[in-house]
């Protein structure tokens, strides 16, 4: 699942950290995104979900993983409402997104010159 990075989040961050700290932050986000998609995996309940959804909204947006936090948020904001089936039914959605973006943000973080490129 190939979905867009914000390129301008990127370099907000870099102007933040520095450049030479971004590709070990994406190492730990993806990392990050391994571990919530393995409790993801291992049957949550709802309100795990909500929990794991909201931890997920906040990292994803800062690091540009834009539809990523969306879905996140939209997950977290369909437990809150009790919507417990909408969150059944998207689940596997939502774990694919978790997937791809750890796999995506750690090939990021290999790359030096795909860094370059976006910065």
């Amino acid at each position: 699942m190939a979905t867009a990075i914000n390129a301008e989040t990127i370099k907000r961050l870099a102007d933040e950290v520095g450049q030479e700290t971004v590709s070990l932050l994406f190492n730990v986000f993806s990392d990050e995104l391994h571990q919530y998609l393995h409790q993801l995996s291992n049957e949550p309940t709802v309100n795990q979900v909500g929990e794991i959804s909201h931890a997920i909204k906040s990292s994803a947006a800062s690091f540009g993983a834009d539809e990523l936090a969306a879905m996140a948020q939209e997950c977290e904001s369909r437990v809150k409402q009790g919507q417990e089936q909408w969150m059944v039914d998207h689940l596997p959605e939502f774990r694919q997104m978790v997937q791809g973006m750890a796999k995506e943000y750690k090939e990021l973080a290999a790359d030096e010159q795909l860094i370059d490129r976006i910065l």
